[in-house]
């Protein structure tokens, strides 16, 4: 199976999990119901009892089995409020159908609500209220397009629910629309929703309770965020008689918040609208447990005192750029196979496409007959070559050792970001030898450029034909994992949420 199809593949698993995530992290499960969970709990807030009422407790997500693109999740919830005054008990089994579009890298996923039962009980004094869900019908669609570094997803959801009141004697019915956008890398991933619900009820002349006909609107706008977010720290060892000075650690975070804000009526002690409205804005958040792993201990004799030193010592120490001998050669070009293998391990090529090889089928022929790599190495290039990412000086023939020149290097990059085709018809670059960059490579230095992943020298001069050195190299892979983990969430999550 060529490699394209199998980072497809993948896609279909990453957006599948995404949304669909195992108990264990903080993240937003299916069925678009407004709540958030971590690794211990899971809260959502409810307003069909005419109030905001905040609900915590369990949820079990039980994945299908996919068969042809095709896969039903049944997700099972128990909640109730701090005084236990109010219960939920709910059971969902969505549809999940996945389809890529034919001759792209993109996967189209539908979900679809096709059971669903609901309870909610509200203790009121001597009272008890039941709202019991009669119809949920629901369906969200997304398209993902994959690139080398970075799946990026967006998400339409519309739906409805009708509930019963107390077995007859009403009706709340929530109407919801949405829209969601996302991304997922090995930096880092965010999902990000904006979903309005409109909800509105209608009560029935209760003669034995002496309560009258009564019917209200209310509206409640849910702004969510679930997030994966990748630190990079460096431990200093105090004690001075250690070998080494210190190391880094990768710490992994999940996160996920939900902003309410509601408009809904003032109720009096008989459930009736007083006339008067009820707004305002309730925030909840969870964090999951952070995972934290230890580096390798980089040891470069050439490096101390060199202001590349952490650039080198942390790319090194996550085996990004393998260390060979105790010398860097920081001063030296960098060259196309080093810095093509970089960029495969920084953004996790190999792994991601090994998690969906059928070992009955064939791998996909070396790229390239001048190259004599480890079978890692090897499927490090097959795949970027595979998607685009790079290309050899001819159909067979990659050139190794040939140098890398800042046009290349930022060409990669953009290119690994499925971002090249993201310019405007008419554009300047703003360099004053705009001029003598190639032609193959203006797109993507309007991209770099705009992104910060490249700049100019103080003269104002891009210097496209200049080799790039190996610290140089190693300043703009951590500049492209800076962008991965942190400005992608800035874009995704803060711009769009404005947390």
């Amino acid at each position: 199976m060529a490699l394209k199809k199998l980072l497809v593949k993948l896609l279909v698993f990453v957006t599948a999990v995404f949304i669909i995530s195992a108990p264990a992290s903080a993240d937003m499960l299916p069925g678009y119901e407004g709540g958030i969970m971590d690794d211990m709990k899971y809260r959502e807030m409810i307003f069909i009892t005419g109030q905001p009422v905040l609900l915590e407790g369990s949820v079990k997500v039980t994945p299908g089995r996919m068969r042809d693109g095709k896969r039903q999740d049944r997700i099972t919830y128990n909640l109730s409020s701090s005084d236990g005054s109010v219960k939920l008990s709910r059971s969902i089994t969505i549809s999940v159908t996945l389809q890529r579009e034919k001759g792209k890298d993109q996967v189209r996923t539908t979900y679809e609500i096709v059971r669903a039962s609901e309870t909610v009980t509200v203790k009121r004094d001597r009272t008890t209220e039941r709202f019991t869900l009669e119809n949920y019908s629901f369906t969200a669609s997304s398209v993902s397009d994959i690139s080398a570094a970075v799946d990026y997803t967006t998400t339409v959801i519309r739906g409805r629910k009708v509930y019963d009141f107390n077995g007859g004697k009403g009706t709340v019915e929530v109407d919801i629309s949405g829209k969601g956008v996302g991304y997922s890398s090995a930096w880092g991933s965010t999902e990000t929703r904006e979903v309005k619900l409109v909800i509105s009820s209608n009560r029935k002349a209760d003669e034995k309770n002496g309560t009258q006909a009564s019917s209200w609107t209310g509206t409640v706008d849910e702004e969510l965020s679930s997030s994966r977010t990748v630190e990079i720290s460096y431990v200093e060892n105090r004690p001075a008689l250690m070998s080494f000075d210190g190391a880094y650690a990768v710490t992994t975070r999940e996160d996920s918040t939900v902003r309410y804000s509601y408009s809904l009526p003032r109720l009096d002690e008989n459930g009736l609208p007083t006339g008067k409205q009820n707004r305002g804005s309730e925030l909840i958040s969870l964090s999951a447990t952070p995972r934290v792993e230890m580096g390798y201990i980089p040891e470069f004799y050439d490096m101390a005192g060199h202001w590349a030193r952490q650039d080198v010592g942390r790319l090194a120490a996550l085996g990004i750029m393998k260390q060979e001998g105790n010398y860097f050669w920081p001063q030296i070009p960098a060259k196309r196979l080093e810095f093509v293998l970089a960029v495969g391990r920084l953004v996790d090529i190999n792994s991601r496409a090994e998690r969906w090889r059928d070992s009955s089928e064939e791998e996909a022929a070396p790229a390239f007959e001048d190259l004599s790599l480890s079978k890692e190495d090897a499927s490090i290039v097959a795949a970027l070559a595979e998607m685009g990412v790079v290309e050899g000086i001819s159909p067979r023939r990659f050139s190794p050792n040939q140098n890398l020149t800042r046009a290349q290097v930022v060409t990669i990059l953009v290119r690994a970001l499925g971002l090249e085709k993201n310019v405007p018809r008419m554009y300047r670059l703003g360099f004053r030898d705009e001029g003598e960059i190639p032609a193959w490579a203006k797109d993507a230095v309007y991209v770099g450029s705009s992104i910060g992943l490249v700049r100019g020298d103080e003269a104002g001069y891009f210097r496209p034909d200049d080799p790039v050195t190996r610290a140089e190299a190693a300043a703009l892979l951590n500049r492209f994992i800076t962008y991965l983990k942190d400005d992608l969430r800035r874009d995704f999550r803060d711009r769009v949420m404005d947390f």
